[in-house]
């Protein structure tokens, strides 16, 4: 297993965290974050007495503090429960519900009054007034492997979110390493690089960056507040950003006015969930920026494959990472991995159908080519299955429709046993966009010809990673 509090310990004297907020700049290092997570332990016993085996959630701002709490739960061998403060108050009480969460620890209160009625509910400050209290921490053993220390709740593009269980091994078998080769090399190698996110720590994105970069020594870097990102970075310097892609919307729109001094310098874009349009790829290769292509699951523990070469092989989701093995029956992708979810907690119908012996069905279409590059096809469930027995990936017909550069944004889908489209495209008029679609249908067979079009005035609705949903 990870030592990773050891780890902590290691690279003591270095800068855990930067929150930016213009000008302004404040730094932890990896001492003080080792020390607020054992202050933060103690504070926990106080409130909770023994924290093993209790569920305990977070919900707030993913910065600092969050980390501080998360990481104070899980070594203190309680369950943390990161929540989603984006989602509507049904929603998160009823993941509070799934989960059993028997305290929230929360910095901001939307959700206070309702909370309050369903579950105790913490103030974060007080988790941090100076107490000179700490409690005595342990790096997990190969015997605790299997022990649950976080559930993790799925983006829910069709569903209802579910809750991932995921145990010490998932999160500390395997040290990761997924950093390009300039920084690869050893504790010398990534001293002083400093490395962006503003992927929140609710969702498997924003976690994976958190194990990654801290257990590599690398500084994690954020906004104090996130919509100031452009302005922020003009003043601050990064090596690497893992992002939302409406970030990367805005860094587009920010190199297309010769404006990169607003990128902070940044060298890599690390970029998952949704595939980056080729076209701002071209521009982000352009500037002397390298895009790297993730894919993963929640269920998975975090990524599958990693592409460091989208230069040459931008339409692939790349190699397998270190530590998961591909199979693919009838066309979908099957991951055998350390990260490979215990199921979803209280939900054994639905474990059944995605972990099979210990191997999780992603419900993705892909191939592997000769050269060990894995593609994705579409997804197994949002096939669409016409009267006529015709069997239609949305996916491919939304890759064609991108092709036109003004459409930002579609979602393929059948209704009365049709094809029809959204598409949002701020630059193109109605008639403009449902001539490309026109055109476009010449060249499909009948059965994948494009009904109608809906032109949407506003982006598409998405989850909090950013898909949009179906």
């Amino acid at each position: 297993m990870v030592e990773y509090l050891n780890i902590l310990s290691r690279f003591k004297d270095r800068e855990m965290m930067k929150t930016i907020s213009g000008a302004d700049c404040s730094v932890k290092t990896y001492a003080d974050y080792h020390r607020d997570i054992c202050r933060c332990a103690a504070k926990l016993e106080k409130i909770l007495g023994s924290v093993e085996g209790r569920h305990i959630g977070i919900i707030g701002t993913s910065d600092y503090e969050y980390l501080v709490i998360m990481a104070a739960i899980i070594f203190s061998r309680g369950i943390a429960v990161p929540l989603n403060n984006r989602e509507v108050e049904d929603n998160v009480l009823a993941a509070v519900k799934t989960s059993e969460a028997e305290l929230i620890i929360s910095d901001e209160m939307p959700y206070s009054e309702a909370l309050k009625k369903a579950v105790r509910v913490e103030s974060r400050e007080g988790f941090f007034e100076d107490e000179t209290s700490v409690k005595d921490l342990a790096d997990f053993s190969d015997d605790e492997a299997d022990r649950t220390v976080l559930i993790l709740f799925t983006s829910g593009t069709t569903s209802l979110s579910k809750g991932v269980e995921l145990s010490a091994g998932n999160l500390f078998k395997v040290l990761r390493n997924n950093l390009p080769d300039e920084y690869r090399g050893g504790a010398d190698k990534t001293n002083g690089i400093v490395a962006y996110t503003n992927t929140p720590f609710y969702h498997v994105g924003g976690i994976m960056p958190w194990l990654s970069w801290t257990e590599l020594g690398v500084t994690m870097c954020l906004s104090k507040d996130s919509r100031n990102i452009l302005s922020d970075l003009e003043l601050n310097r990064i090596h690497m950003a893992a992002v939302i892609p409406t970030v990367i919307k805005l860094w587009v729109k920010s190199l297309n006015k010769n404006k990169i001094e607003r990128l902070g310098g940044v060298r890599y874009i690390y970029s998952g969930g949704a595939a980056v349009d080729p076209n701002a790829m071209d521009l982000f290769y352009s500037n002397g920026i390298s895009v790297i292509q993730l894919y993963g699951m929640t269920e998975t523990g975090g990524d599958i494959t990693v592409n460091y070469d989208m230069m040459n092989h931008g339409s692939s989701v790349g190699r397998v990472a270190e530590g998961v093995s591909l199979s693919f029956i009838d066309g979908e992708i099957c991951v055998d991995s350390f990260g490979n979810m215990k199921g979803y907690y209280k939900n054994p119908e639905e474990t059944e159908k995605t972990l099979k012996s210990g191997t999780i069905y992603t419900g993705d279409l892909g191939y592997m080519d000769e050269d060990g590059l894995v593609y994705i096809t579409g997804r197994k469930k949002n096939l669409i299955i016409l009267s006529g027995g015709e069997n239609i990936s949305p996916e491919e017909l939304e890759n064609l429709l991108y092709k036109n550069p003004a459409i930002a944004e579609c979602k393929v889908y059948e209704k009365d046993d049709r094809i029809w489209a959204d598409a949002y495209a701020p630059t193109a008029s109605e008639s403009e966009i449902k001539e490309y679609v026109s055109e476009l249908n010449t060249r499909l067979p009948i059965y994948k010809r494009i009904y109608n079009v809906v032109i949407k005035e506003s982006e598409l609705e998405k989850t909090a990673s950013g898909k949009i949903k179906r």
